[in-house]
């Protein structure tokens, strides 16, 4: 993730602790390397991170071009690159979301694990989907996941600091009336707290019209479930 102003991003002082507190995320990686592949590549990645996804995706044989405003997140992307003999398609840029460093035109722009919620206003929101709309080719697909929080998950998380891995601790401060998420996590190799900001799904479904995209699918899960509600809403929207 990352969608900062570059070199400010909340995401350089866990840079390293990254990878161990996401762990256990695993459950969208094949449906973005399903959509990397069946576009053909290249794919430009938008808050690349350190690769939980670029990496497989490149071990698919996909190009990616993998965008985000944490150099520090971008070295550790790299190394793993090289860990993995995938160097060669992975293509590293600092950049913001709502501006990434790309001219090049592909058939999909990703933006996983709620990237998008680094954005804090509906002209950030825009200027970012009008900048993925312009990277994609004429029926290009833009893919993204975001969620809106349920009572219950705010209930159960707020202002409480949990373990979320061994040893990393996660604490979720919820503002309902501001929409915003204030996350913070501590570790042995660092500690940062950073804001998202959350909208409901219709909203997402507004701006995505407002720049030019028409909706192909909205799921409630990475199974492609279709959206009945929930937390949760993954989009596949494309160019005319």
């Amino acid at each position: 993730m990352g969608g900062s102003e570059a070199g400010l991003s909340p995401y350089d002082a866990i840079a390293r602790l990254y990878d161990p507190w996401s762990a256990g995320v695993v459950e969208d990686i094949s449906f973005y390397v399903e959509e990397a592949v069946s576009s053909g590549g290249p794919v430009v990645e938008l808050g690349v991170g350190t690769g939980r996804i670029a990496i497989p995706t490149a071990m698919a044989g996909v190009h990616v071009i993998g965008v985000d405003s944490s150099a520090a997140m971008l070295a550790v992307c790299a190394e793993r690159g090289r860990e993995a003999g995938v160097d060669d398609r992975l293509e590293l840029r600092v950049g913001d979301l709502r501006s990434p460093p790309v001219d090049e035109t592909v058939a999909l722009v990703t933006c996983p694990f709620r990237a998008y919620l680094h954005l804090a206003t509906d002209e950030e929101r825009l200027d970012a989907l009008r900048a993925a709309h312009a990277l994609l080719v004429p029926g290009g697909r833009l893919v993204f996941d975001v969620f809106a929080p349920s009572p219950e998950d705010v209930e159960e998380t707020d202002g409480r600091w949990i373990e979320r891995e061994p040893e990393i601790f996660e604490r979720a401060d919820w503002d309902l009336d501001a929409q915003t998420l204030t996350l913070s996590v501590r570790g042995a190799q660092g500690e940062s707290t950073m804001t998202l900001w959350w909208l409901e799904p219709q909203r997402w479904h507004t701006l995505l019209a407002e720049t030019g995209f028409a909706v192909a699918a909205c799921y409630g899960w990475f199974d492609r479930r279709p959206y009945a509600g929930g937390e949760d809403s993954v989009w596949i929207a494309r160019t005319s």
